[in-house]
């Protein structure tokens, strides 16, 4: 079933990390260092179906974004981005990605591949930066 549902976002709850952890853990992904309440998450019927944060320790980025697998492809994760990008109060927010697609949908544009090394630490150190499948997109929130 492709298309859009009628889907509830709202922020997370410490009662919801095990579902966060699920989704999350579906895509290998990490939450070890985001606190539970920088999530929000995605809801169908009252089942969390897609989860995601901001952090803005280096710059504003989308740290995370999953959607459980039965729900891909029917407008949740977008609608988790629009909320995330109307709750930012920063001028940019950024994404490092390995998938530009979806992002570029959004109003994301590509960065040059050396932004990496300027905005994150863990990228400058890190030793495959030179071979990085992960593309970088920015897009502009508030004009300054």
């Amino acid at each position: 079933m492709k298309g859009n549902i009628d889907v509830a976002i709202r922020y997370a709850e410490i009662s919801d990390r095990r579902s966060v952890e699920g989704i999350m853990g579906t895509y290998f992904l990490d939450i070890d260092d985001v606190p539970m309440e920088d999530f929000i998450v995605a809801e169908v019927d009252g089942k969390i179906v897609g989860v995601a944060a901001v952090s803005d320790k280096e710059c504003c980025e989308v740290h995370s974004i999953a959607v459980h697998p039965t729900y891909r492809g029917m407008g949740v994760g977008s609608k988790m981005i629009a909320r995330l990008m109307g709750a930012v109060s920063h001028e940019r927010l950024y994404v490092r990605t390995t998938s530009p697609v979806f992002f570029k949908k959004m109003g994301f544009v590509e960065l040059p591949m050396s932004e990496k090394a300027s905005l994150w630490q863990d990228c400058r150190e890190c030793d495959r930066y030179d071979n990085c499948k992960q593309y970088v997109l920015c897009i502009v929130l508030n004009e300054v």
